[in-house]
């Protein structure tokens, strides 16, 4: 197995996620061996210094594809890993973001997915957030662990799971003949492309990879532009996805569906401010609820129970395997949490417009998460 590291100027998170990842390579079961190898898209600070200091391979990305993108990083180290491979095993790929964790426990349940199934392509695991102080970082956190989770299962259901960003364990040989694109959402392509092909993916939610949620709304809304922009650019994908025989029919119309759902958002919230002021106008004017808002209102509190009920249960089984079995999230937490996750998508709303117009005058330069 090959630890896959994409870094850039990651010198104040790099050092510990290599002692951390280091920690769990050594727990794994004898016949997995482990190697870590960090990609340093030319920094600018002591990323690569520190990487030397801990004794692993850290290799450096040529001027041609530096700062391209975390597509380009991946291509690039992955003609390394054909070319320092064990001929005699199979090499499987773990990409970890330059903050991830994950244990040594959910490395090997990965690892036996591809031992069940050969022909599997690759596995996506959950994704958790580590810092869960403010508002933002626990919407982050509801967002992965219950909304993400929960479409992950469900095109796993419809026949393949998809690539999210953090934690994809990649077959060496899908690595090679399917490769990453330059795309801003350079998952969701690469899971397009190996579909196409005739790869196949699963998402196993027992298997974590923990992240940093970003800390601040700025950074946040950055991060988002990108992954929409990266989204869109991946519609030009879809003539192929219809086209394919590989990919189930209803998979088809679920992709469909979350390329158009952001652009639904901008619509749905703006008419939600408008109603809402309609309703409150009539209240304060005539004294008077309409039964309009109240219908809705208990369907919004429906559905916000059932996205609370789902964090709660996956978050609860979280610490009494994974974390602390003495920690228990209640239901009234659970709740509040998740209308955090509503209300930073209400606040947002105005982002697949910016990625629209990012498209439309070709401003798709890479902007990285800042760790």
């Amino acid at each position: 197995m090959w630890i896959v590291i994409p870094a850039l100027n990651e010198e104040t998170v790099i050092g510990n996620t290599l002692i951390s990842l280091r920690k769990e390579i050594n727990e794994i079961n004898s016949n997995i061996s482990g190697h870590i190898l960090v990609v340093d898209d030319q920094s600018c600070d002591d990323t690569f210094a520190i990487v030397q200091s801990k004794k692993e391979i850290v290799i450096q990305t040529t001027s041609e594809i530096a700062h391209t993108g975390k597509g380009s990083v991946l291509n690039f180290a992955t003609k390394y890993i054909e070319q320092h491979k064990s001929e005699s095993t199979e090499n499987i790929i773990l990409i970890v973001d330059a903050d991830g964790r994950i244990s040594s426990e959910d490395i090997e349940t990965a690892i036996f997915d591809f031992q069940e199934n050969p022909d599997l392509g690759m596995v996506q695991s959950a994704v958790k957030m580590i810092n869960i102080n403010n508002a933002l970082e626990i919407a982050q956190d509801v967002e992965f662990c219950g909304m993400n989770r929960k479409a992950q299962i469900t095109r796993d259901n419809l026949g393949d799971g998809i690539a999210s960003g953090n934690g994809q364990f990649v077959s060496l040989d899908m690595a090679k003949n399917v490769g990453w694109g330059n795309a801003l959402l350079e998952d969701m392509e690469f899971t397009l492309r190996g579909w196409i092909k005739g790869y196949t993916s699963i998402f196993n939610d027992h298997v974590i990879v923990r992240q940093q949620a970003v800390s601040n709304m700025h950074k946040y809304i950055r991060q988002r532009i990108r992954w929409c922009t990266g989204g869109l650019q991946c519609f030009k994908y879809l003539r192929d996805i219809y086209k394919s025989k590989y990919i189930h029919t209803a998979l088809k119309i679920d992709l469909t569906i979350d390329m158009v759902i952001p652009f639904a958002y901008v619509f749905v919230n703006i008419i939600n401010i408008y109603v809402l002021y309609r309703q409150i106008y009539i209240f304060l004017t005539y004294h008077a609820l309409d039964y309009t808002l109240m219908s809705l209102l208990f369907i919004w509190i429906i559905l916000t129970f059932l996205a609370t009920i789902s964090y709660q249960r996956y978050i609860n089984w979280y610490f009494k395997h994974r974390a602390n079995p003495k920690i228990h999230l209640s239901i009234w937490k659970a709740f509040i949490n998740t209308l955090y996750y509503f209300v930073v998508n209400v606040i947002t709303f105005f982002i697949p417009i910016v990625s629209l117009y990012k498209i439309m005058v070709g401003e798709l330069k890479w902007d990285k998460t800042e760790h």
